[in-house]
């Protein structure tokens, strides 16, 4: 070994004399060169977030991870959203506005958790909240590749799912290594002894059963003499012990984010490629473009010209002539104008993003932009007012819902297109914040019991023919209000009895998770009025 790697060694060593004040509040470095990224340097937050991770990843293993359900994912929620912006502020990170914008949402979606059951919106739910927490350690540490939400939204959430965390997903045992010094923490000894058990299961987990394997018969007889006093332990034992080893990559995944954001270490694998990367994606000739978005408008006009009556009569309430089932008319040709609609939008951005010249410097790209959103809304407003039809003949389900509230969110977006064309705004920050406000709205209203409610509602008053206990099913305790009103009010024996026995399921799964993290506030209310309401049960 040469005298400058040695002399490079010994930085690893610092002793209390270099330190200043010689406290443990000092900076600790530990340097370990990684090619192409800067040295970890961690101090005592670092260690101190580094052990609570292990518990972040025991909640989300154990609460969040098999279930996405009930008051233990809004106590993970806030758990995690606490100790990472306590975290990030002792590290001295100013949260940018946008950070903090994101941060409510993420509370926000949370807390629905705790609420609702919102067995409408799984999986979309979970996914929002996680990509949502994603984005929001992203934005808060300034590390979006423009400095907020821009065109590159999809290379952001690259980076915050896997090149940030797995770029420092060691970075974790690193600082937990500054815990084995006595300036920082006394029982180094106890320390090393619990990790190197948890490090020895993680093995063993993999040996022992190859072992067994090619065992004659002996080994098997001491193992089993040896688990006889385990198998009394349970389920739920084995169960948290699984979790707990869960636990252990879940939480170098989340350090690895946060602290990799917080300390900027890998985080700049786009960024500055950017401005280079705008340039490069301009390729398509004007005449191109013009082309392109110039025969789609005419298209779409000969094709709505050619069908006035029939595309527009749901517009009035009717049906065209020639048809005579409203459910018939109402799917044929929705979700082919949705993915047109979604379509055109996409062509709008690519034909913008990629075009030679901004449609600032094109008055031609500016018309065409603003005919083909209009069109896109004419054939948004179709789409819409079709399954509104649907709505008013069949009643509301979460599939007729949610389609509507995509339609509305494309009807802003395309609003804004418009918009654009006069003033200068960022359509993609419109489109993102819109969606995410939408959502977190959705997630608050609790809209399988708004669906349960408007059919109940309905049949009541005579306007819905039939009253469809399925769709109570698939709301899950959110329809127990509306199962409860139709059942004092209806005189149809036998929906009396269909919503009787919905009822007392929806009792028997209430009793099934009373007390666990997967219970919501709304099924703990729900037991308790099918309770009062029956309290013999099916007697």
């Amino acid at each position: 070994m040469d005298e400058q790697s040695i002399d490079k060694n010994e930085t690893l060593l610092t002793d209390e004399s270099a330190i200043p004040g010689g406290s443990g509040e000092s900076l600790l470095e530990i340097t370990v060169p990684q090619k192409g990224k800067a040295p970890f340097a961690a101090d005592r937050q670092d260690s101190y977030f580094a052990l609570f991770a292990f518990v972040l990843g025991f909640l989300f293993a154990h609460w969040v991870f098999f279930s996405w359900h009930g008051w233990g994912v809004t106590v993970f929620t806030l758990v995690f959203c606490g100790s990472v912006t306590w975290y990030l502020l002792k590290k001295g990170v100013q949260i940018t506005k946008t950070g903090w914008f994101w941060l409510a949402v993420v509370v926000l979606i949370g807390l629905s958790f705790g609420l609702w059951s919102n067995n409408g919106l799984a999986p979309l739910h979970g996914l929002l909240l996680f990509g949502s927490a994603l984005y929001w350690i992203l934005s808060a540490t300034g590390l979006l590749i423009m400095g907020k939400t821009s065109n590159f939204i999809v290379l952001d959430s690259y980076n915050a799912l896997l090149v940030i965390p797995f770029g420092n997903f060691g970075c974790q045992y690193k600082s937990l290594a500054l815990l084995g010094n006595n300036r920082l923490g006394r029982r180094r000894h106890l320390f090393s002894i619990v990790l190197g058990l948890f490090l020895s299961f993680i093995v063993l987990a993999m040996v022992f059963p190859l072992l067994m394997e090619a065992d004659s018969g002996g080994f098997a007889r001491i193992v089993n003499g040896i688990l006889t006093g385990f198998r009394g332990l349970g389920e739920e034992f084995w169960e948290v012990l699984w979790h707990a080893i869960l636990a252990i990559p879940i939480a170098a995944y989340m350090f690895g984010l946060v602290a990799g954001s917080a300390h900027k270490r890998g985080t700049d694998l786009f960024k500055d490629r950017a401005e280079q990367m705008i340039s490069a994606w301009r390729i398509l000739p004007m005449l191109t473009v013009y082309i392109l978005l110039g025969l789609l408008c005419t298209l779409y006009i000969v094709f709505i010209g050619s069908q006035v009556p029939y595309f527009f009569s749901a517009f009035t309430g009717q049906l065209p002539e020639g048809w005579l089932v409203y459910s018939e008319y109402a799917r044929r040709g929705f979700f082919e104008l949705c993915s047109i609609a979604v379509i055109n939008l996409i062509v709008l951005t690519i034909s913008n993003v990629m075009s030679q010249q901004p449609s600032r410097n094109s008055i031609a790209l500016k018309i065409l932009n603003l005919l083909l959103a209009l069109v896109t809304l004419v054939l948004i407003a179709t789409a819409f007012s079709k399954m509104a039809l649907y709505i008013e003949a069949y009643g509301l389900t979460m599939r007729r819902l949610l389609p509507c509230v995509f339609m509305i969110f494309m009807a802003v977006v395309c609003g804004g297109v418009i918009a654009l064309q006069k003033w200068s705004f960022s359509i993609t920050r419109l489109a993102v914040g819109t969606g995410i406000v939408m959502f977190c709205l959705l997630c608050l209203s609790n809209p399988d019991s708004l669906v349960a409610r408007y059919n109940a509602d309905r049949y009541l008053a005579g306007t819905l023919e039939r009253f469809d206990v399925e769709i109570l099913y698939r709301s899950g305790p959110a329809g127990v209000d509306a199962a409860l009103m139709a059942y004092e009010q209806t005189d149809d024996k036998i929906l009396q009895d269909e919503l009787k026995e919905y009822l007392l399921v929806q009792q028997q799964r209430a009793d099934q998770v009373a007390g666990t993290p997967r219970n919501t506030w709304e099924r703990a209310q729900a037991r308790d009025k099918i309770t009062e309401y029956f309290p013999n049960g099916y007697n």
